[in-house]
């Protein structure tokens, strides 16, 4: 039996598509395992402020990443965002001061 080329056309784009969809599944796996070593080189205690940032148990600073939902990955996200904002001032605030033992000259 032989195709018509609108029936070849359809075909080379559903391979196309299929091809694409597999490029972009592969891309995810290999997105989100980079996530995960990140995440798991990272100090138990800076994952426990993370995850307490967003109101969760300090306990679930031992979970891998895939043990998160969407929607915690997505609150310690913003947890995160607001910390670092505040840190920076903090930062700032800690700038500066006197050093102990050196007096200071009043003229």
């Amino acid at each position: 039996m032989k195709t018509t080329a609108d029936e070849q056309d359809a075909i080379s784009h559903a391979n196309a598509n299929a091809a694409i969809d597999a490029a972009f599944a592969l891309l995810k796996t290999d997105r989100e395992a980079v996530r995960a070593a990140h995440w798991n080189r990272l100090s138990i205690a800076v994952r426990r402020i993370a995850v307490m940032s967003a109101n969760l148990p300090k306990e679930r600073a031992d979970d891998t990443l895939n043990k998160f939902t969407a929607l915690e990955r997505g609150k310690i996200n913003v947890a995160m965002r607001r910390l670092m904002n505040e840190m920076e001032v903090i930062s700032k605030c800690m700038q500066g001061g006197s050093l102990p033992g050196v007096c200071e000259v009043h003229h």
